[in-house]
């Protein structure tokens, strides 16, 4: 009897343990890039950050955990706030290829501080702050998403292009399937936006998407807009 006593209540200490931790598990990461022309041009517009205009170049916008249900964790631990002293050797790196294009201008660190604090927490289990921004800086590396278009191409360049033969040119690339949001410029015409691509638990390798998102869906055919 006191066996199986034991046995129950080692059961729902399990239970329960689960269940606080949850918060902080997920699945996989969709690590996405923005284009930066198609944030610019819409009605709202940009500023460029203080410290210059951004390449001509998709940015990062974010590695997001997610669940395989289509569902995601956020803002997990308050208790681990973004701390830029934790990732000064990165900050060159992370205003080239993860600036901030939002008003008024900004050196970007609210942006990195509104990543980490919403998303980054949710992964610290397997990455600590400063592992987390490495982890998306060498993954935009990795992927190479404008050579990639260019070498099948598609060039923002005002052009239309189909989401069909965007979407092989990066599969080409990088070996998965990626999923294509659009949005709209000042004239209400449909653009590439953003790019998912979707990372295992480590943050390290491409997978195939377990789940696509469902918003910013693209037409058969949109325009890749200059920057």
């Amino acid at each position: 009897m006191k066996s199986l006593t034991l046995l129950v209540l080692t059961h729902i200490f399990l239970l329960a343990f689960a269940s606080s931790a949850q918060g902080y598990a997920y699945d996989f990461f969709y690590f996405v890039q923005q284009w930066p022309g198609s944030y610019c041009d819409t009605s709202s517009g940009c500023c460029y950050p203080t410290y210059g205009k951004p390449p001509s170049d998709f940015g990062i916008h974010g590695l997001w955990p997610n669940y395989n249900n289509g569902s995601y964790p956020a803002n997990c631990d308050p208790n681990n706030p973004f701390a830029i002293s934790q990732i000064q050797d990165l900050v060159s790196s992370l205003q080239t290829n993860w600036p901030s294009l939002s008003c008024p201008s900004s050196d970007s660190s609210s942006f990195w501080q509104h990543e980490w604090d919403k998303h980054g927490t949710c992964s610290e289990t397997v990455l600590n702050q400063h592992g987390y921004f490495q982890a998306a800086l060498n993954l935009k590396s990795k992927t190479g998403l404008l050579s990639c278009l260019k070498s099948a191409g598609i060039s923002p360049n005002g052009g239309s292009y189909t989401l069909t033969n965007v979407k092989a040119a990066i599969k080409t690339c990088i070996g998965h399937t990626p999923y294509v949001e659009c949005n709209k410029d000042a004239s209400s015409r449909y653009q590439l936006y953003q790019v998912y691509t979707c990372v295992d638990h480590s943050g390290t390798t491409l997978i195939d998407c377990p789940v696509f998102p469902t918003s910013g869906a693209c037409p058969t055919s949109f325009i890749f807009p200059s920057f």
